[in-house]
């Protein structure tokens, strides 16, 4: 066989999978580039929820939305379709940061070509500590990423991106994953096992509370500048601020062992004197309590979150526990405090470091 004959097959051959490649990428979309839906991508693996959002928000349009939802990977389990009369689209991402936020809103509004009619953030209390993780990279990373020239079908030739779309292919076709996202931006979570449950809090309530103690913590003095921002930049739209429903045990091992009571309060008051209320479901009640709800020391099941976003948009449900959530504003927040150290005294400490 000559060399002309050798070049050819090998150009066909490189050709094939370069289509193969390009074609299976489409078909099952890892980076949420396309709205189709199909039996190999109804179920979508999340890798990096802040390229797969922002590709999707810029991609795929807002037009259907007039919320947009912020928040840390707990408030990723909350159901957007649960909020009721609301039409919310969940940007909430891994360790969300306040300073992300004005970004990936920016982007949002563009993509929505108008202001929303609501704002719902997810409220953390590492928030008010200064930035710690530097796993990930700004907003304009990921912002720029998805307006690079030909992004949509550069991501198709990608080989990171093939053997993503083979992971979604099995997770489609043979093993349900326990996390998973739908194409409708729903994300889901299988229930753990005990001793799954057991292994996670134990190991997650020491990372958490450690975060807290000594010099670990160090506070977010630009956090309030940051709410302010956001608040002056969108004048005519509605925010609902409220406070993520970690395990009481978590907020029990964080303020004590950390000695934050003061911190936590300044936090909340910070919040009120922007927004003037704060749904506040960070207590100690009967859903925080009850470390069934929970696959860890501080991730809601879904199941659950349905509660929350039922409350927040004012949808009748028997099952709200009336201990679950409480409006705070500057007339009961001194009380709320008040009350919550009497509780803080009288509920034993989880975890002694």
């Amino acid at each position: 066989m000559n060399d002309k004959k050798w070049i050819k097959i090998f150009f066909i051959i490189s050709l094939l999978g370069i289509v193969f490649v390009g074609s299976i990428n489409f078909i099952v979309d890892p980076l949420w580039s396309f709205k189709h839906t199909n039996k190999f991508n109804e179920i979508q693996l999340h890798f990096n929820e802040r390229q797969q959002k922002t590709n999707d928000v810029y991609f795929n349009g807002l037009d259907k939305y007039d919320g947009i939802m912020f928040g840390s990977s707990r408030t990723t389990f909350i159901n957007q379709n649960d909020f009721h009369n609301m039409n919310i689209y969940n940007y909430a991402i891994d360790s969300m940061y306040p300073f992300e936020y004005e970004e990936y809103l920016k982007l949002a509004k563009e993509a929505k070509g108008k202001e929303f009619k609501y704002i719902i953030i997810g409220a953390d209390f590492y928030n008010s500590m200064k930035r710690r993780i530097k796993r990930f990279e700004n907003p304009s990373h990921y912002i720029d990423n998805t307006r690079s020239t030909f992004y949509q079908y550069k991501m198709l030739l990608s080989i990171d991106a093939f053997k993503k779309s083979l992971k979604n292919i099995v997770s489609n076709l043979f093993k349900q994953p326990n996390v998973y996202y739908t194409r409708n931006n729903v994300k889901f979570r299988a229930k753990v096992s005990e001793k799954e449950r057991i292994e996670r809090y134990t190991k997650n309530l020491k990372r958490h509370t450690e975060n807290f103690v000594g010099d670990n913590y160090k506070s977010n003095k630009e956090y309030i500048n940051i709410l302010k921002r956001l608040k002056k930049e969108n004048p005519n739209t509605k925010f609902i601020i409220f406070t993520s429903p970690i395990t009481a045990d978590l907020l029990v091992s964080i303020i004590k062992n950390g000695d934050k009571i003061e911190e936590f309060e300044k936090w909340l008051k910070e919040i009120i004197e922007v927004f003037g209320e704060v749904y506040h479901f960070m207590t100690i009640n009967s859903i925080t309590t009850n470390l069934q709800n929970y696959p860890d020391d501080d991730h809601l099941y879904p199941k659950s979150t349905k509660l929350l976003a039922n409350k927040l948009s004012g949808k009748k449900n028997s099952s709200i526990p009336k201990d679950f959530g409480v409006l705070l504003n500057e007339n009961n927040i001194d009380d709320y405090i008040m009350n919550f150290k009497k509780q803080l005294k009288q509920y034993k400490n989880p975890l002694k470091l």
